[in-house]
């Protein structure tokens, strides 16, 4: 007895060691069993989660799980227990978890399984402040990332003569182009004022324009393109295109300088090969503009006069805003400044549906293109637009019709659908073998009248949304709902009919599995049942009424099958002997007896109990794939359905 007290006494200090060191612990713990039931946390669980141990013990775990997730946890356990697949069982896994606040925050969840016990550790590391560190880190490296693209701007650039100078106007870098125009070496070059490359008349005030630019912060050259004269060692001048960018991190400013000497002496020959492009581009059915960089309209066709209402003369030199909405017209030029800064496309090189301005005052909708042209060390952009008033009247009318035909085919079966728009008259037809369910709440009245409306309504679309899945699963036609009833038949063409029947069988069985997943999902009135009978035989259908459609069936079977339900039990199929033969030998059906029936006397009723998986399903699925886009829908959905 003594060993034995020892023995107790040992197993309780290691206890308590265990405890004090998960307690240590600066992850957050669990404990639970195979019902998910928490049995032991530490306390960084508290401290993370907010509630006590006395709160956390006794409880689902899935209390510290988001709604959408809670709802299924219990389901997976149980899948885990039953098959013994391990999907989370001895890995982390970046998941979400809830407070007792109702917020929720990231964490990495890591389980392990211990089989001697049956219980499952789970160890939960806090991600929030990862995440701000993340954040934080992605924030420095686009601050090093504009860093690298302004060196990559300076070097892709370097095809011109590059000049960095500082707010006092000392030259601090230039490259070997600069060397090559202006003739002085680096090192001359480095150190000295800017105002050495500018002609006297010029370079006597520059000092001055820095200086009224750096106290007012008026941008007269910086961010533009000018054409300017600049000044070589050997004292010899020449016209260059000047662009200037201003890097306000450094406090340094860039200068680009192009070469116009060569520019300038083809001068008379591009304006040739202009006046002959002019007139080929006057032959284009489309309206063009060419722009400079400054949106300065230099270019307009024929097509341009005709379609907007200004003249060629009235175009050019003008902006090109003239053609533009207001909202569009006063930011334009900025557009055009942020792209020949940045070099970031965003019309460029594509086409965009926009609105456009005529001269009297009218707008349109036209598709516009736009591209850039190099010409000559002058960025021009091209524009070609198009009317599209036309186009876009008819892709809405096509827009409507299709919209129309998406409604139809949604309440009527595809086939009656497409029967009904080439024949609009009534469509009638007997169908010799078709298979009808009828399904309803039990104790629906009783249920309902201490329900609110909106509860009601709630309650019918949840678990009537279900049963529309399983209708598209085994391809059958939903018929109607009338309050708590639902109807569902065999699609009645030849195509289907030989399995019509075993489909409305395997379709009752799963309606009753996803009344139980409703159940599972703790309803707040309480669970329900259903009861549901099926009938197959010889049936009327057609399309009634000349405003929402409905494709409904009369006869005898649809008579028997109503009668099925009303007689039936809770919670069970009740069918007739003629579902018995039809259904085929995969199917448990069970004698019930000889039932007196309203309007049809004694009748042999059975209750389908159950059914095997159905032979040569896969082949039966390659089959249908094959005929109907509808059909590979329906049983791609039904193996996910079985296979979960």
């Amino acid at each position: 007895d003594s060993e034995m007290l020892e023995k107790n006494k040992e197993l309780i200090r290691n206890e308590s060691l265990v405890r004090g060191i998960l307690d240590a612990s600066s992850h957050a713990l669990f404990v639970i069993d195979e019902r998910c039931t928490i049995k032991m946390v530490n306390d960084r669980s508290c401290e993370v989660f907010g509630w006590t141990k006395e709160e956390f013990l006794g409880n689902n775990i899935n209390m510290i799980m988001p709604a959408h997730i809670a709802m299924h946890h219990d389901q997976y356990m149980k899948n885990f227990l039953k098959t013994g697949i391990k999907k989370m069982i001895g890995t982390q896994r970046e998941v979400t978890a809830c407070r007792k606040d109702g917020t929720t925050f990231p964490c990495v969840l890591g389980l392990s399984e211990t089989p001697q016990s049956g219980m499952i550790c789970g160890f939960i590391r806090d991600l929030t402040k990862d995440k701000a560190a993340q954040a934080a880190m992605m924030t420095k490296n686009r601050e090093l990332q504009m860093h690298q693209n302004l060196i990559m701007s300076i070097l892709d650039a370097s095809f011109h003569a590059l000049f960095v100078i500082n707010e006092q106007c000392i030259i601090q870098m230039v490259n070997a182009k600069s060397v090559d125009v202006f003739g002085w070496t680096k090192e001359e070059f480095i150190g000295q004022n800017i105002k050495m490359i500018m002609p006297p008349a010029i370079a006597d005030s520059h000092d001055s324009y820095v200086k009224h630019y750096l106290d007012t912060g008026i941008k007269k050259m910086i961010g533009t393109l000018r054409e300017v004269t600049a000044y070589r060692k050997d004292g010899s001048t020449f016209p260059c295109r000047l662009g200037l960018a201003e890097t306000k991190e450094s406090g340094l400013i860039c200068g680009f300088i192009h070469d116009l000497t060569e520019e300038k002496a083809a001068e008379a020959e591009i304006l040739a090969k202009k006046r002959l492009a002019e007139k080929i581009i006057d032959a284009a059915f489309d309206s063009l503009f060419v722009i400079s960089e400054r949106g300065i309209i230099e270019m307009v066709n024929r097509a341009s006069t005709t379609v907007f209402g200004w003249s060629q003369e009235e175009f050019i030199g003008q902006n090109i805003s003239m053609i533009m909405p207001t909202v569009h017209a006063e930011n334009h030029d900025d557009y055009l400044k942020r792209y020949l800064k940045t070099g970031f496309k965003k019309m460029m090189g594509k086409e965009r549906e926009v609105e456009a301005r005529r001269k009297d005052g009218s707008t349109f909708s036209c598709i516009l293109g736009m591209s850039e042209v190099d010409n000559g060390g002058t960025k021009q952009f091209v524009g070609f637009i198009r009317d599209v008033t036309l186009q876009k009247s008819l892709l809405l009318a096509q827009a409507e019709r299709e919209a129309s035909d998406s409604l139809l085919f949604n309440i009527l079966p595809e086939h009656i659908a497409r029967r009904l728009k080439q024949d609009p008259s009534h469509i009638a037809d007997l169908y010799n073998n078709t298979t009808i369910l009828f399904a309803d709440i039990v104790g629906f009245t009783d249920r309902t009248s201490v329900m609110s409306p909106h509860d009601v309504v709630m309650m019918l679309n949840d678990i009537f949304s279900r049963f529309d899945y399983l209708v598209d699963v085994y391809d059958l036609n939903k018929v109607k709902t009338i309050g708590d009833c639902y109807m569902v038949t065999s699609i009645p063409t030849d195509e289907l009919e030989n399995d019509g029947c075993s489909r409305v069988c395997r379709f009752a069985l799963d309606m009753f599995k996803a009344v139980r997943a409703f159940n599972n999902t703790g309803p707040r009135h309480g669970q329900i049942n259903f009861r549901i009978g099926i009938a197959t035989g010889q049936v009327v259908a057609g399309v009634v009424g000349t405003k929402r459609f409905l494709f409904d069936m009369w006869g005898d079977a649809v008579n028997v099958a109503a009668r099925m339900e009303q007689s039936g039990l809770a919670g069970q199929i009740q069918v007739t002997k003629e579902v018995v033969e039809s259904a085929g030998p995969d199917f448990n059906f069970e004698r019930r007896g000889t039932l007196t029936i309203k309007g049809k006397g004694p009748m042999e009723v059975f209750i389908l109990k159950s059914a095997q998986e159905p032979s040569g399903r896969h082949s039966e699925l390659d089959r249908r794939k094959s005929n109907s886009s509808r059909a590979l829908r329906a049983f791609s959905m039904l193996d996910n359905y079985h296979d979960s």
